[in-house]
C-alpha cells in the first residue's frame, strides 16, 4: 500500500515537473499561497520521501534473493522442458 501511495506522489510531482517545464507553472507553489508556504514544503518533501522509497523498493526488488534465484529456477525449467 505504501508504494501505491509513493507511486502517486511521485507521479504528481512528475506532472508538476511538466507543467513547470512546458507552461512555467508551478501548481503546489499556485495550490498553496504565499502565507501557507508551509504546505507546499510539506508536499515537496512527501514527493521527495516518495522517491527515496520507490528507488529503494527498485534496488531490493531487482537484487532480492528470490528474484535472483527465480532466474535460475527459470533457466532450469526450460533446460528440463527441452529434454523431455
Amino acid at each position: 500500500m505504501i508504494t501505491i501511495i509513493a507511486l502517486i506522489l511521485v507521479t504528481i510531482g512528475a506532472l508538476n515537473w511538466l507543467s513547470v517545464g512546458i507552461f512555467n507553472f508551478n501548481v503546489i507553489n499556485w495550490m498553496f499561497t504565499p502565507s501557507a508556504y508551509v504546505g507546499a514544503r510539506i508536499i515537496y518533501a512527501l514527493v521527495g520521501i516518495a522517491g527515496v522509497w520507490l528507488i529503494a523498493y527498485l534496488i531490493y526488488n531487482k537484487f532480492s534473493p528470490k528474484r535472483i534465484h527465480a532466474v535460475e529456477e527459470m533457466a532450469n525449467d526450460k533446460r528440463h522442458s527441452d529434454t523431455m
